[in-house]
């Protein structure tokens, strides 16, 4: 996705002091420098779990993985040794089918979601939910609008949901879900001309909710903030129920200070990481070995992004903000897959996905070097990140 006019500055600044590495984000004691991966106590709180952070693999080099993709998360499912993963790529869904090892193996499909009922100049996904009742799928989309439709800078972000009744072969749009709080018609897109990127929508299912997580742009009077990670949920027997007919009545809400009560499009939201800290592109997942809900995503530096973990008991009260991934590379478009039979849910040990580029400082597009690469990552009680 585009990403906000500013950052291209900054990515200009990078190249030049390429060499400077910027730690003052690090948590307190860590102190890792570029190109190592962190594997020693760096913890924000004593009482994160231990995480031993495995090397990084090449899954698709450029050479082979299909042009900007993934563009997001992407949305596994399993089915027996075959998995078929779902993402955005340029402007649209891509499938893919093969293995954890090769996520191609079996062949890549262009699709579209059909029926837009907005205006979007992008719409692609993203998470998949699969109802075990019916075999619908539902994919969460990240949607844009761009602000001056001959550009795909400045843009206005949202989330949509699309639903299959064939396997993921063909996509019906239900609608937008959460729109920011801000509305394209104000002067941050109109006068100032900047974006803003919502992400890529991803979400967790707790008790009878999916609760979908996002970044929002906030509007008091003539002065903006950003809630860096923010949530919104639906019942989910409504949401399945609404889906199977084709319409999208059900009302999302967003948490807002300790309460459900502000409405998914154009509501307001609370921010829900750490000292509001970045939670860029990230993914979600219930970690059964924790018995906790845990966020990996990209966060600061910029443009060299690092990635970082955070945990919840609750999915609204997220703890144990730390850095996990250090190095000179830009790093993006988090997805969590476990490796049981529901790749959504997470054990002892699982595998971090994610866009890496070298380059995006110096050409301001990670595409044009961009490559999948994946982490495992082991939960122990020993020392490890985090602990």
């Amino acid at each position: 996705m585009a990403l906000i006019n500013q950052r291209f500055l900054w990515s200009v600044l990078w190249f030049l002091f390429s060499g400077v590495v910027l730690a003052q984000a690090l948590p307190p004691g860590s102190g890792k420098g570029a190109g190592k991966i962190a594997t020693e106590a760096s913890a924000s709180s004593a009482s994160g779990p231990g995480i031993i952070v495995g090397a990084e693999e090449v899954i698709l080099p450029r050479d082979r993985k299909s042009y900007s993709w993934p563009d997001g998360i992407m949305g596994v499912l399993k089915s027996g040794a075959r998995y078929t993963f779902i993402a955005a790529g340029s402007g649209y869904p891509i499938r893919t089918m093969g293995t954890l090892d090769d996520p191609q193996a079996e062949g890549v499909v262009d699709l579209k979601i059909d029926h837009l009922q907005e205006a979007y100049s992008y719409a692609a996904g993203g998470p998949i939910y699969k109802d075990s009742h019916t075999g619908m799928l539902l994919m969460i989309y990240h949607a844009e609008r761009w602000v001056f439709p001959m550009n795909w800078l400045p843009f206005y972000g949202e989330l949509g949901m699309a639903r299959s009744l064939d396997g993921g072969e063909t996509w019906i749009d239900l609608g937008p879900i959460i729109t920011p709080h801000a509305p394209l018609e104000s002067d941050y897109f109109q006068r100032r001309q900047e974006t803003f990127d919502v992400g890529g929508g991803g979400y967790l299912i707790i008790g009878e909710y999916f609760y979908v997580y996002f970044s929002d742009l906030i509007k008091n009077g003539e002065e903006y903030s950003v809630a860096n990670l923010a949530v919104a949920r639906a019942h989910v027997s409504d949401v399945v129920q609404a889906a199977r007919e084709g319409r999208n009545s059900v009302r999302w809400t967003k948490y807002y200070n300790g309460s459900w009560t502000e409405p998914g499009i154009g509501g307001r939201s609370t921010p829900l990481a750490p000292g509001n800290q970045e939670v860029l592109w990230g993914d979600v997942s219930y970690n059964a070995h924790l018995g906790k809900y845990i966020s990996l995503s990209a966060g600061a530096p910029w443009p060299a992004t690092d990635l970082y973990w955070a945990e919840s008991d609750d999915g609204l009260h997220w703890t144990n903000y730390c850095r996990l991934v250090v190095d000179s590379a830009h790093k993006y478009y988090v997805t969590i897959v476990g490796v049981g039979e529901n790749p959504r849910e997470t054990g002892a040990s699982f595998y971090l996905y994610y866009i890496r580029s070298r380059l995006y400082a110096q050409w301001g597009n990670r595409n044009e070097d961009a490559v999948l690469v994946r982490r495992l990552l082991t939960l122990t009680t020993g020392v490890g990140v985090c602990r």
